[in-house]
């Protein structure tokens, strides 16, 4: 009896791991897979806020002629993954990489403060042309960021948004020696894609579209021109038009949009455009602010 129970228990044994094997192989194809990492709605809610304090900072660095300081703080880093790919576009044109972006937004920007600063103190005794004096003399673009939309990926790694920015512009001319005002309105919107980089958000994609940019009438103008007494330019000049800013030609780094938004028209239909935001799982899985034939990480 003993002997026929010894015999028996490696065989006893066997069909016993056998059916444990079988039953978790079963038990594993049965389990639904293990589902992505989803962030939390505290840190989609402190993301959606960093986010729209990205898209501010830029209003108002902007505003002050600190374009190389943004790029340099709140882009993505030079030296970084994204550097590559980080694009900002217009209807006219999209600035392809960082580098572009800084020489053309940053520092082409901030040569044009300093020599209408030099300008300006050449023929106004009260203005130094030194670095505290900076942003004197020069254009004056001030955009807002209203009606936000954006979206967290599931993942916390990107985030798109979407706004519409109004605004206004005043642009001094020299003109033997005296200042021309011009001054335009904006009505346009933005899009924009963030990247989570090294624990922090950061603009990688930014997108302008022009809906309605009028000149400002010459009788809005003159508070300004009476602050500026003799140095007013009382002649006739020629309306500059265009986006302040805008650029002429393609230099190095810029090439054409893949769709070039059109300015509002009443023979036009109504264009919904940068797309809003629709949630999202990963950036592979939505739609892109860059408007530009590029491979994305």
């Amino acid at each position: 009896m003993n002997d026929h129970l010894a015999r028996c228990k490696p065989a006893m044994l066997g069909l016993v791991l056998t059916a444990v094997a079988a039953a978790a192989a079963t038990t594993a194809a049965a389990a639904p897979p293990a589902k992505a990492r989803r962030i939390a709605d505290g840190e989609r809610a402190a993301a959606t806020i960093a986010v729209q304090n990205l898209m501010s900072r830029h209003e108002y660095m902007h505003a002050a002629g600190r374009n190389l300081e943004e790029l340099d703080s709140m882009w993505v880093a030079r030296d970084g993954r994204f550097a590559a790919t980080a694009t900002f576009g217009s209807p006219a044109w999209v600035m392809y990489g960082l580098e572009t972006i800084r020489n053309a937004y940053g520092l082409k920007s901030r040569q044009d403060a300093k020599e209408a600063l030099t300008k300006l103190a050449a023929i106004d005794r009260t203005v130094k042309d030194d670095e505290a004096s900076f942003g004197a003399g020069a254009e004056w673009v001030m955009h807002t960021s209203t009606t936000p939309v954006i979206e967290v990926a599931d993942d916390g790694q990107t985030a798109q948004g979407a706004w519409y920015s109004p605004g206004v512009g005043v642009m001094p001319f020299y003109v033997d020696g005296k200042i021309h005002l011009q001054s335009m309105f904006f009505f346009e919107k933005y899009g924009a894609d963030f990247v989570k980089e090294n624990g922090r958000w950061k603009i990688w994609h930014l997108q302008m579209a022009y809906d309605f940019v009028p000149n400002v009438p010459e009788s809005m103008l003159s508070q300004l021109n009476d602050r500026l007494g003799e140095l007013a330019f009382k002649g006739k000049f020629a309306s500059q038009g265009g986006e302040a800013g805008e650029r002429a030609g393609f230099p190095a780094g810029f090439r054409k949009p893949l769709y070039s938004y059109p300015a509002y028209s009443p023979q036009r239909p109504a264009v919904i455009w940068p797309k809003l935001p629709q949630p999202y799982r990963t950036f592979k899985e939505t739609f892109n602010n860059c408007n530009c034939e590029q491979t994305l990480p």
